[in-house]
């Protein structure tokens, strides 16, 4: 989803054109005055001169909550351990660590402040001018906000300054206020603080304080905290008029929450309110954003059988949805082919390159990347995995790691299932459990990210025959995610909603309790709609049915031949699930094909351990035991004792695994893992 939009340009600069001096900007004053201009370059190193640079411009640059007097003081002395034998960094240290006996009167500390003009006027010349750095700027700000203190504000300002250089800040209570950073009310009778006031120091303004707790609740899936801070936000003074002409900010905001939250019914009402809104105002931009996220909401239960809305490329429209309507185009129930999509995802780039060049957009490195990941979603769709592997190790390259970025997670958690539909439980699980991965997750995301690992968890139970496991504790514990229960049971309800999947279940289910034949129509027709979309993985899976089935009609070596000709398509792609049932059917078809002479058998062997293989690997124990069964058969015809046994033994072997799978209702590292999961869960929503 795109960034909300930028506020218009009503909003002046000189909304923060107020400045109150607080105790850590003495504390920077100190440094620039006695570290950085006052002493000597050749009596301090540069190693230290820079650490010391660096850590100015964090502090003046205010992009983050001030710190501590004492964390500054622990970073600078940090700094200045290797060098403590150059006498500038001591005569620097050994007066920064003693800063409140310098200011014990507030004389001292208006003499201190009297003085910072020497830091930004250029003396020795006719016509004194300011310094044009930084840092220069940042002591002129304070100068003025000095002059403007009245004489209780100043004397409030020392004791504050005295009070903050004692405090120390307990991480336990995070929302407690540091002595000098209480608000300063804005009001021409009781401000009493400063005796001149600027025409923003005698109103309040809007600041950006109120949306932070928007955004914050929009983090942690806190509503009250969200809406109140939204609230907040806008009824703030912007301009001179008496309509702020933002309320279509208000819905849009409002809207987006909604949709994060998957509160559809509640978004689609309150975009349609700001649809109205914005066109009463006349702002374009806002009313192409709200139509565009209008146009992503899917059909709600009373519109079953709508079809979705295809964006037209227009001005002020968003990249990012071209590339949702390549997702809408994915759905199976729209039957329109991936190439489709694949000109969605062209046409988004192009757009993206104009967006950029040509509107002057706001460049975000993570979006540049989003098409990337789309392009591996489809090429997993058209069954090339290694094309998919390709677009999404792209994105993994470029994207920082351990943030919010939604495209960087989404590709994570589609390698993450696809090495755990390879049997690599373990390493998808642990990689997903990475502190990068879901560090900087919000409570969207992070939904997003514990389901994974739940389908993770489920795909195993599935494959290992631990249907307690999945129903009696997996599935009281899922996300709210989606979810069907075709896609790990066996099960005639709750359909997964595909016009090629949902036929595959019920072709499984017949053949099943061997009455495959009967549906051999809807695999036909499956078999038209994977090939006509280019859902080439599907189409392996339902020709290897297909041929499956056409043993039963005694078409041995027509199974044979279109077996054959998908098998390189299958083995390439190398899905251990699809290739081991292939094999398994392959070698029953040689077999059947050959009349069960002994070169079809002898041929068949290699098929069935290459089968075996793929199920040991995936820990799919029943299908383990079918082809175990079918090789000592196929051994014991040879003439083959030794090895028939062999089998024999190690198909006994799985059998016991699969009954002592079947009884385990949780294994104790599964319940570890989703502890750990809920933890994090818990972490985020109290941040």
């Amino acid at each position: 989803m795109p960034p909300p939009p930028s506020l218009p340009t009503t909003v002046p600069s000189a909304t923060r054109a107020s400045h109150v001096l607080r105790p850590h900007h003495i504390l920077t004053l100190y440094v620039l005055m006695h570290g950085i201009f006052a002493i000597d370059d050749a009596m301090m190193p540069e190693p230290f001169l820079l650490a010391l640079h660096r850590l100015m411009l964090d502090e003046i640059a205010e992009v983050k909550p001030p710190r501590s007097y004492w964390e500054i003081l622990a970073e600078i002395k940090k700094a200045a351990n290797p060098h403590m034998s150059y006498p500038g960094v001591q005569e620097m240290i050994k007066p920064l660590s003693m800063l409140a006996q310098q200011f014990q009167t507030p004389d001292l500390l208006w003499n201190f402040m009297k003085a910072v003009p020497t830091l930004f006027l250029e003396l020795g010349n006719d016509n004194d001018e300011a310094s044009r750095s930084l840092f220069g700027y940042f002591c002129h700000r304070c100068h003025i906000s000095f002059l403007k203190l009245s004489l209780a504000g100043f004397a409030r300002l020392h004791s504050d300054f005295l009070e903050w250089l004692k405090f120390k800040a307990d991480p336990r209570f995070v929302s407690v206020t540091p002595p000098g950073y209480a608000p300063i009310r804005k009001d021409i009778i009781t401000n009493d603080y400063q005796i001149y006031k600027t025409k923003y120091d005698k109103r309040e303004y809007a600041t950006s304080e109120t949306y932070a707790l928007f955004l914050k609740g929009v983090i942690t899936a806190d509503s009250n905290v969200a809406n109140e801070g939204l609230r907040r936000f806008f009824e703030q003074k912007f301009h001179e008029g008496s309509d702020s002409g933002l309320r279509q900010h208000a819905m849009l905001n409002l809207a987006r929450m909604h949709y994060l939250r998957r509160e559809l019914l509640a978004c689609k009402k309150t975009l349609e309110e700001a649809v109205t809104t914005a066109r009463t105002a006349g702002d374009n931009a806002t009313l192409q954003h709200c139509t565009s996220l209008l146009h992503r909401i899917p059909a709600l239960p009373s519109e079953r059988g709508k079809k979705p809305t295809i964006n037209e490329i227009q001005p002020q429209m968003h990249p990012l949805e071209i590339l949702n309507d390549a997702k809408k185009l994915l759905t199976v129930e729209h039957q329109q082919p991936l190439t489709a999509a694949y000109e969605k995802v062209m046409q988004a780039i192009g757009l993206y390159d104009h967006y950029i060049d040509v509107q002057g957009g706001l460049f975000m490195e993570s979006e540049q990347y989003a098409q990337h990941a789309v392009q591996g979603l489809i090429w997993n769709f058209f069954g090339c995995t290694h094309l998919a592997r390709i677009e999404e190790d792209i994105v993994i390259s470029f994207s920082e790691y351990g943030g919010d970025d939604n495209t960087r997670l989404t590709v994570i958690l589609n390698q993450a299932y696809s090495k755990a539909r390879q049997g690599k439980y373990d390493a998808a699980i642990a990689g997903l459990l990475e502190p990068d991965v879901w560090r900087g997750l919000s409570i969207a995301d992070y939904n997003l990210w514990a389901g994974e690992i739940w389908h993770i968890l489920a795909l195993r139970a599935s494959r290992r025959g631990q249907l307690r496991q999945l129903r009696e504790y997996l599935t009281p514990r899922r996300p709210d995610v989606d979810y069907s229960v075709r896609e790990y049971q066996w099960s005639k309800e709750q359909p997964i909603g595909s016009l090629i999947r949902d036929p595959l279940h019920d072709v499984l289910m017949m053949r099943r309790t061997d009455q495959a034949h009967i549906s051999v129509d809807h695999l036909l027709a499956t078999l038209w709609r994977a090939e006509y979309q280019g859902r080439y993985g599907l189409y392996r899976t339902a020709i290897v049915l297909l041929a499956d089935i056409s043993l039963e009609y005694g078409m041995t070596k027509w199974s044979r031949r279109i077996l054959d000709e998908v098998m390189p398509q299958i083995m390439s792609e190398n899905d251990l699930e699809q290739k081991g049932f292939a094999l398994f059917t392959l070698a029953r078809c040689t077999i059947a094909a050959g009349d069960s002479s002994r070169e079809s058998l002898t041929e068949s062997i290699r098929y069935l351990e290459e089968a075996e293989r793929c199920f040991t690997t995936l820990d799919m124990f029943v299908a383990q035991m079918d082809v175990e069964f079918l090789l000592s058969v196929v051994h014991h015809n040879l003439d083959q004792p030794a090895q028939r046994d062999e089998v024999a033994q190690r198909h006994e072997a799985t059998r016991v695994k699969r009954e002592e799978a079947h009884a385990c209702i949780v294994e104790e590292w599964i319940e570890d893992t989703w502890t750990l999961v809920s933890d994090v869960g818990t972490a985020i929503a109290t941040q």
